[in-house]
């Protein structure tokens, strides 16, 4: 190759590699912080140990009368319902929570088709709306929420109820409740 050619290439690539660092050319800059101030976040809270729930049996419709797991049994037929009061501590703007109950591991496999169980929430609580199963809260702060958990034992009909149904126990401590927050 030609002692020009090699000088040509050589000018071409010294100039490649002066672009290419084109970003290193100082130019002017100037950079301030904005005093927008700190932004925190807020907490959404379940506490079911401030207040005992109770179990109640009613299957006659009526108030009911209490019932003790550890020591009465249910049959077809039978409502038992749980009631306590939860306190929610909801604080953040906008801040909204779904409630429900997860009964995974108190019914078992011979009792999944025969036995149900429900959560109900006392939407006339003070400061709080349901609409579906989301609760908004009035504003941030501590809300007392009355719960109930229905456990029900389908009455079917004449000899529907196997008799692998006998003598099952439901683990009504494995019940959990779960607050989510959904906005």
């Amino acid at each position: 190759m030609k002692k020009t050619t090699k000088a040509t290439i050589a000018a071409v690539a010294a100039g490649a590699l002066l672009l290419g660092g084109a970003g290193t050319v100082a130019r002017w800059q100037a950079t301030e912080n904005v005093d927008a101030g700190t932004v925190a976040t807020g907490h959404l809270t379940l506490d079911a140990t401030t207040t005992p729930g109770a179990w109640t049996d009613i299957s006659a419709g009526e108030p009911g009368v209490p019932f003790d797991p550890a020591n009465d049994e249910i049959v077809p037929g039978d409502t038992l319902s749980f009631d306590q009061v939860v306190a929610i501590s909801a604080e953040g703007k906008n801040i909204k929570g779904e409630l429900s109950v997860g009964a995974a591991g108190a019914v078992p496999a011979e009792l999944a088709d025969d036995v149900t169980i429900v959560l109900d929430v006392d939407e006339a609580a003070a400061g709080l709306t349901e609409v579906g199963d989301v609760l908004s809260f009035e504003g941030e702060g501590t809300y007392n929420l009355p719960v109930k958990i229905t456990v029900a034992f389908a009455e079917g009909t004449e000899a529907s109820t196997p008799d692998t149904t006998m003598d099952v126990p439901v683990d009504l401590t494995a019940l959990s409740l779960t607050l989510n927050q959904v906005r």
